[in-house]
């Protein structure tokens, strides 16, 4: 889940940032390749996002996508 900056409806770079939750478990994590041709962003820190990570969390899956190293401390 995607927690989107609204501000600014000219915003082509919104902020977004991670669900942090004590339900949030870890399930698995892959290389993020960009097919659309937008680059995407690291929730963490606003990197470029080469990893993206997918998480469970009450029955739906969540897909984040890190840096590398927000993908290392996150996985810990």
């Amino acid at each position: 889940m995607y927690i989107y900056d609204m501000i600014s409806e000219n915003n082509s770079n919104p902020t977004v940032m991670s669900l942090h939750s004590p339900y949030k478990k870890f399930s698995s994590i892959r290389a993020f390749v960009d097919v659309s041709g937008k680059t995407k962003y690291c929730v963490s820190c606003s990197n470029t996002a080469t990893q993206e990570a997918i998480f469970t969390a009450d029955g739906a899956s969540i897909i984040e996508k890190y840096c590398d190293s927000c993908a290392k401390k996150e996985m810990k």
